[in-house]
């Protein structure tokens, strides 16, 4: 599989590349990571399970092998020495004695801290020829080898992020409607208490911020959105008018009376209340990682969405 063609020996196959580059850079990364005391195999369990971590897991020796993509055997003993380095712990499984679980000592978060820079730094020299981490012929590069490797579940490590990711994703769309479902059922619980509907509450809140007599028209254009579209809004408003929450201005506009105002400003200041208890305690730099990534998901799902 690695070998050279004896017809021609000049043109090395491209497994054997590989393998060779491979090589090139398991020895570069154990030279970085040395001052650490780390080799790289360590240093990519360690970034595995530091992954885990951020996702609330502790993984079992099989399950961290899979993810690594090294022999069980072999992650086991190198889960030991890190152990035995007072970077990891490997506590009983509750729900199978036979099996540990692996999770970083605050000294492994330590260390792992220490390391990212060095690998980082050494994944920018190595990938300088072709522009960098973030050059166009890096990227190409990294699509061929995901090709060659021809198993999008196949566990594929990063040196160049700050945890080990792969192709099955450990945050994903499915996160996403997750949390926006159990936020939405917070607002959803708020304006049951009230007795009114998400799509009337967009309609107040549309109205509310124009800040004067608008046309029905004018609020259903601004207040729509992904969540209630222009005729959802539309009908809201009527709902309301029934309701005694909006009323008819002069020229066919419509206002909030002022028990609409009184609910609006009463689910608004719930709704803050709530956010506040929601978001207390997370940092605020885990906030605004949240916020850049969430920003770039929006960014990516309206330009999949462009090209359905």
């Amino acid at each position: 599989m690695y070998c050279i063609s004896v017809q021609k020996l000049s043109e090395p196959t491209v497994g054997f590349l590989v393998w060779r580059l491979s090589m090139k850079w398991r020895a570069e990364a154990d030279r970085a990571l040395a001052p650490l005391g780390l080799t790289q195999a360590q240093y990519s369990v360690l970034a595995s399970l530091s992954g885990f971590s951020a996702a609330g897991r502790s993984p079992n020796q099989r399950e961290l092998a899979e993810f690594v993509g090294l022999e069980p055997l072999y992650v086991s003993k190198l889960a030991r020495a890190l152990e035995k380095a007072g970077l990891v712990e490997r506590p009983i499984d509750r729900a199978d004695p036979r099996a540990v679980r692996l999770t970083l000592t605050d000294r492994g978060h330590e260390v792992m801290a220490a390391a990212l820079p060095a690998v980082h730094a050494k994944h920018a020299e190595l990938t300088a020829a072709i522009g960098g981490p973030d050059g166009e012929r890096n990227q190409a590069l990294r699509g061929i080898l995901l090709t060659l490797l021809d198993d999008l579940q196949i566990p594929i490590h990063s040196e160049s992020e700050d945890q080990t990711v792969t192709e099955q994703r450990i945050f994903n769309g499915q996160d996403i409607n997750v949390a926006a479902a159990a936020t939405r059922a917070i607002l959803d619980a708020l304006l049951d208490r009230e007795g009114v509907t998400f799509g009337q509450f967009v309609a107040l809140r549309g109205l509310a911020g124009i800040g004067a007599p608008a046309s029905r028209d004018a609020v259903a254009q601004r207040a729509a959105g992904p969540a209630a579209d222009v005729a959802t809004v539309r009908r809201a408003i009527d709902q309301l008018e029934a309701a005694g929450l909006v009323a008819a201005a002069e020229q066919d506009l419509v206002v909030p009376t002022e028990s609409g105002q009184e609910l609006f400003e009463r689910v608004t200041t719930a709704t803050v209340r709530a956010g506040d208890e929601l978001f207390d305690g997370i940092a605020g730099q885990d906030l605004a990682v949240t916020k850049r990534v969430l920003d770039q998901v929006t960014q990516r799902a309206q330009a999949v969405h462009a090209r359905l």
